[in-house]
């Protein structure tokens, strides 16, 4: 019987290494991506709540894209709503409510609550209320009855009739988004 020998070349150990040492820097590479993208996740998810609030209720107290947009859309084709941003006053840096406006929005959100998140501009869910006077005006998904964990409010004040009204705007999730 014959005994066969181990043999060890040194070329063979300097390609095990190159190859053990590649396999950990893809393994470290992939694993603080990863760490990095679920931080981003949990902890960046109330900051990107609050952007979005503020800028749902910046682009809702503006007279929109384009700034006839309840005229060039149809309310019930989610088709024609693409490229709009819905926002309520009458002009730029005015605080008059059209009531045009108030009402294609209302029906957006009563016909495709999911489709018009878009043309308010934000991922989360939303909730419009206008309130003053004899209004009472609610748009969107109220958080109080969907089980709302995270909530952001804005508020600004208006005029829709000539009535002062106080606008705020809601954005909010049913999911716990950490601390930031």
């Amino acid at each position: 019987m014959t005994m066969m020998r181990l043999q060890f070349w040194s070329f063979d150990i300097i390609f095990a290494v190159v190859i053990f040492s590649v396999a950990i820097t893809i393994l470290a590479f992939a694993w603080f991506n990863l760490s990095g993208q679920l931080a981003i996740v949990n902890g960046g998810g109330t900051i990107i709540l609050q952007i979005q609030a503020q800028d749902a209720k910046q682009s809702v107290m503006s007279p929109g894209y384009p700034a006839a947009w309840q005229t060039t859309i149809n309310t019930t084709n989610t088709l024609t709503w693409a490229g709009v941003v819905a926002g309520i006053t009458t002009a730029p840096s005015n605080t008059t409510i059209s009531p045009a406006k108030l009402a294609a929005l209302e029906s957006l959100s009563k016909y495709n609550y999911l489709a018009s998140k878009q043309v308010v501009g934000v991922s989360y869910d939303y909730y419009i209320t206008i309130r003053g006077g004899q209004f009472n005006i609610s748009i969107g998904e109220n958080p109080n009855l969907n089980k709302a964990l995270t909530t952001e409010v804005r508020t600004a004040s208006g005029f829709l009739n000539g009535v002062p009204v106080t606008v705020k705007v809601m954005v909010w999730t049913g999911t716990s988004l950490g601390t930031s």
